[in-house]
């Protein structure tokens, strides 16, 4: 059985949970379920028995999100199965399966309403409902069109809103739906282009670049039993974003997020569904750098109060308010970050949440009460713990690992306790033992400039400290992100097995968290604001420096390498910082952020036209000439993300400057450059190159 634990839900009953797992061996799936009472697990599900059952789907630009395979009715009674085209409902108690729909037409993001007597989706850009009784299928919008999008979002809103995936949500009282439409018809289109057949084939994607058209947002409700929309007043302004949109537990109000284009202020907005009006409650401004839009945003079952998360004293916290914006207190405080908002238990007055409070490495469970007392940290392992808790906040399932352990799974009741290992990976861990894998060590050290660095080594299972070693430095760097982290490899690139297998091979594998990621603060981060590829380069030249002092490295053997944001790095570092890097590997790098899209690139660099000056002092092809190491540069050709341009332009630089390079490209790839045959050429190629020329 496989050793992975997907698409955990929670009964409705409170009482059960289920998950998705496949056999690698006979290609069978299955869903089981979980009873906490008895501490027994069944197969619910067999796709012997119930073919329709299908794995899970990754959809979305690059596959950033999944789709789930199956989805509880809120009566209990059901399971929803989507399968082909259509939907099929499993009948728990007689184990049979029904199909609902038949028709050749696609229905996307299915979900219940809440008494389960309905199923909303995506048909035909529109959205339609499903009376699971009589089989009626009524289209409740008719606007939706290629390019304009209704419940659904556009390419950059998936990327780069990150948990964008619903574009619609049923009211709590089941009687009206929200929704998202955007309209791209004036966003650029950019040619993708398939190399591969005799006749090239070219497929154009909208795609808006820093400083281009975005599309125009706004945000519908329609009644499921009177199919007339009613549009929500989001300004005069149509050059804004629309993040996030909330339910209030009345049924009669909507909240929404409101970003401007510079994302520089955020506007919680409070709704009439029936006149469309609306009203600022809460505001959030940067005088300094950007907004982030969070998930945190919750509402108490009793409409008046609702949990928000601001970075506004300096660290992410949580606070609570009342539906008028005003502040009732701050729920947490201090100089660490809550990542996320777990779980309100309003019955006992508790709120859960994960932060790396004793670690900035570590991911814990903590609570804290709705009065702002009584902090308390509830996972006692250091490592990252990503917790799932039941409804009643009386037990969640806690996928725990740390850099060495592969993720077990374990039930845990709501004060911490272990009540029972759902999945403990032993046959990956027997598996790992057959190798020589190093262990790693956490650290931070102090630049020149007077800035502690957090850093992860990984040194070979030999190591001789009387000897000198070659350093490979591992980079992504980019705004938010954190790469020393106390975590297994849940990154679909293997990078860290990779990086094991070179310790085996005689090299020493760094990482160092420059500034702009994650975890350290809103001062950490804003300080690459309109410079990209300054501060987090010095930073990385600063960890070269470091590892120079080290007797056991050899400091002509230092290379880089990074992904996408990784990539720049790379290029960046290996540019400006020629005397320090002896060879890079950059792939799918984005070399100039007028190449990228607007609502990324805006975010930290504003638009071209406003930052002309920044924009080219963080171009990698505007240090072209400056190339002193090897560089290997990678990149999929059909990269709808960070796009083959991006290298292309990189590589006529460094030809007008007669600079030799290497370079490989995968066509038909995307960013993620995921085909398994091209994946094993990618990595055959980059421990080639290493071993070749560091």
């Amino acid at each position: 059985m496989s050793s992975d634990v997907a698409g955990a839900q929670w009964a409705p009953n409170g009482d059960t949970f289920t998950y998705y797992q496949a056999s690698p061996q006979n290609g069978s799936r299955y869903i089981w379920s979980y009873d906490l009472k008895t501490r027994a697990k069944a197969v619910l599900i067999d796709s012997n028995k119930t073919p329709v059952l299908e794995e899970p789907q990754s959809v979305g630009p690059e596959k950033r999100f999944a789709v789930p395979n199956y989805l509880w009715s809120p009566t209990g009674k059901e399971i929803l199965l989507p399968s082909g085209n259509d939907l099929y409902l499993y009948d728990v108690a007689s184990a049979t399966t029904r199909r609902v729909t038949n028709d050749q037409e696609i229905k996307d993001d299915p979900h219940f309403s809440p008494d389960g007597q309905r199923i909303a989706f995506i048909k035909n850009h529109n959205i339609h409902v499903l009376d699971i009784e009589t089989g009626i299928d009524v289209p409740l919008t008719t606007d939706g069109r290629e390019h304009v999008f209704v419940g659904q979002f556009d390419w950059a809103y998936q990327e780069e809103f990150a948990s964008v995936r619903t574009g619609f949500f049923w009211s709590p009282d089941g009687q009206h739906i929200a929704f998202f439409q955007l309209d791209e018809t004036e966003v650029p289109e950019f040619p993708i282009v398939d190399f591969v057949p005799v006749e090239n084939e070219v497929q154009s994607t909208r795609y808006p670049k820093a400083g281009e058209n975005n599309s125009i947002v706004r945000v519908g409700v329609v009644s499921i039993d009177n199919p007339h929309i009613v549009w929500l007043d989001v300004g005069g302004e149509t050059d804004i974003y629309i993040p996030r949109i909330r339910w209030l537990p009345d049924s009669q109000s909507l909240a929404i997020y409101r970003l401007n284009r510079a994302q520089k202020r955020l506007d919680l907005l409070l709704g009439d569904i029936s006149s469309g009006s609306t009203g600022a409650v809460l505001v959030e401004e940067a005088t300094d750098g950007w907004i982030d839009v969070y998930d945190d945003f919750t509402f108490l079952s009793d409409g008046k109060h609702f949990i928000w998360s601001s970075n506004r004293d300096g660290f992410k916290h949580l606070y609570l308010y009342d539906v008028h914006g005003q502040m009732i207190r701050q729920l947490t405080e201090g100089s660490w970050e809550v990542d996320s908002l777990v779980a309100v238990d309003e019955e006992n007055s508790l709120v859960y949440f994960s932060a790396g409070k004793e670690n900035v490495w570590d991911r814990d469970l903590y609570k804290v009460d709705l009065n702002g007392e009584g902090l308390t940290r509830l996972s006692q392992q250091e490592g990252w713990h990503s917790v799932d808790m039941n409804p009643s906040c009386e037990y969640y399932l806690d996928h725990f690992s740390d850099f060495t352990t592969p993720t077990i799974v374990g039930l845990h009741s709501s004060d911490g306790k272990l009540l029972d290992v759902i999945e403990p990976n032993e046959a990956l861990e027997e598996t790992l033992k057959e190798y020589r894998l190093s262990r790693q060590d956490f650290f931070s050290f102090d630049t020149d400039y007077g800035v502690k660095l957090n850093a992860l080594m990984i040194k070979p299972p030999d190591f001789d400290p009387s000897k000198k070693y070659p350093v490979l430095i591992y980079v992504y760097g980019g705004p938010g992100s954190q790469t020393v982290v106390n975590a297994w490899d849940t990154d679909s690139r293997h990078r860290q097995l990779w990086h094991k297998m070179l310790t085996q091979n005689g090299y020493i594998v760094f990482t160092v968290d420059n500034r702009g990621t994650g975890g350290r603060g809103k001062d950490w981060m804003k300080v690459v604001y309109r410079q990209l590829g300054e501060a987090e380069v010095q930073d990385q030249i600063a960890g070269v420096q470091y590892l120079r002092k080290l007797p056991y490295v050899d400091s002509t053997r230092i290379g880089i390498w990074g992904w996408s944001y990784g990539g720049y790095m790379t290029s960046m570092c290996i540019l400006k910082g020629a005397d320090y890097f002896k060879a890079g590997i950059a792939v799918s790098p984005p070399t100039d952020w007028r190449d990228y899209d607007s609502i990324y690139t805006e975010r930290y660099m504003e638009k071209p036209q406003d930052n002309t000056e920044g924009y080219i002092a963080s171009s990698a092809i505007a240090h072209a000439k400056d190339l002193k190491g090897k560089l290997l540069l990678i990149h999929g050709t059909s990269d709808d993300n960070v796009h083959l341009s991006n290298s292309m332009q990189l590589v006529y630089a460094f030809q007008i400057a007669h600079v030799p390079f290497d370079m490989m490209v995968y066509p038909r790839e995307l960013h993620h450059i995921d085909d398994h045959d091209a994946r094993l050429h990618l990595f055959s190629s980059m421990s080639k190159y290493v071993l070749q020329n560091l």
